[in-house]
């Protein structure tokens, strides 16, 4: 099964998105439920989301390990939670079809293993749907109030 890519054009140059998403720092906390980030390396971060994909809301711990591809403009990832239950994998990439848009792709896969991941499998596509679009829609109105 192909990973599913989420897709948002913007009115902004793409040395300026690929500026803001080569750092983890502007992007990770625009993430849904975010509560606070920590870097632990150059490369990995946790972040601690406030879940609530079901009846049981709660906080969870996620170690996200970043890769940047400049040449593709790609920010590739990987994360698991501290329990080892939640894993996934993703990319965001920004390419260019004009001198002054961009089209910004966020991609994501989430696995979820255990009982939890029987009880919220079925809810998990509509879950990645609305964090990929939230996260998307968060990141155009950063990158186009820069741009102004």
């Amino acid at each position: 099964m192909a990973i599913e890519q989420y897709k948002l054009q913007l009115n902004t140059p793409l040395m300026t998105v690929w500026d803001f998403i080569s750092i983890p720092e502007n992007w990770l906390p625009l993430l849904p439920d975010f509560i606070r980030l920590n870097q632990l390396s150059l490369t990995n971060y946790h972040v601690f989301l406030y879940l609530k994909p079901g009846p049981i809301d709660r906080e969870v711990q996620l170690e996200f390990n970043i890769q940047l591809n400049k040449q593709t403009h790609s920010v590739d990832f990987t994360f698991h939670s501290t329990t080892g239950k939640v894993t996934g994998y993703g990319f965001l990439k920004a390419d260019a079809p004009t001198k002054t848009t961009t089209n910004l792709t966020l991609a994501i896969e989430v696995k979820l293993s255990g009982k939890t991941g029987l009880l919220f499998k079925p809810a998990l596509t509509s879950l990645k749907t609305s964090w990929s679009q939230e996260t998307l829609n968060k990141l155009a109105l950063l990158l186009n109030e820069s741009e102004n």
